[in-house]
């Protein structure tokens, strides 16, 4: 009885602590899907997001090569663990960015909001402090969106492949 626990916790062992070639595992950009070996190739493929993954099996690590930009995990047994790049040059340009697209706009409608007053002070609401929200609410909207395409957070690739299949399944 020994001998078959020792042989089952082997194989469970083989399947999933290591990474390797036959097996499937969580997609770890959408993570709704799975990813398989494709046919005569040594790369994975997604079953649900259709990204293709190199597979380094010696590190146990997998590699995006259909996106720009470049993403990588590490199999830790049950989970991926993502590989960070040195770029944080680039990210923190781009947090900055980011900030003044969505700081700025709003704060010169807000002053001249405050620079030229409405004229007709018994007005109930401020429009220009409702513009100003308005437009930081837009800013950040899209700032958002593009760190959302930029980072390829797991919820967001997943809404918008469930969005995209629900567009293509609408009739012409």
């Amino acid at each position: 009885m020994g001998s078959d626990k020792t042989f089952f916790e082997e194989q469970i062992g083989q399947r999933v602590l290591g990474l390797g070639i036959a097996d499937t595992y969580e997609c770890p950009v959408c993570r709704h899907g799975q990813i398989q070996p494709m046919v005569m190739m040594d790369t994975y493929a997604c079953s649900f997001c259709r990204h293709i993954f190199e597979a380094n099996l010696d590190q146990q690590t997998v590699h995006v090569v259909d996106s720009v930009q470049p993403m990588g995990w590490r199999w830790q047994g049950r989970r991926w663990q993502p590989l960070y790049q040195s770029r944080s040059d680039i990210t923190l340009t781009l947090w900055l960015v980011g900030l003044a697209l969505v700081i700025f706009p709003a704060g010169i409608v807000a002053l001249g909001g405050y620079v030229f007053p409405p004229l007709d002070a018994t007005a109930s609401i401020n429009w220009s402090l409702v513009w100003a929200v308005g437009t930081l609410v837009a800013h950040g909207t899209m700032v958002g969106w593009l760190m959302a395409e930029h980072y390829q957070f797991p919820f967001y690739v997943m809404v918008k492949i469930r969005l995209q299949r629900l567009l293509d399944s609408l009739p012409d």
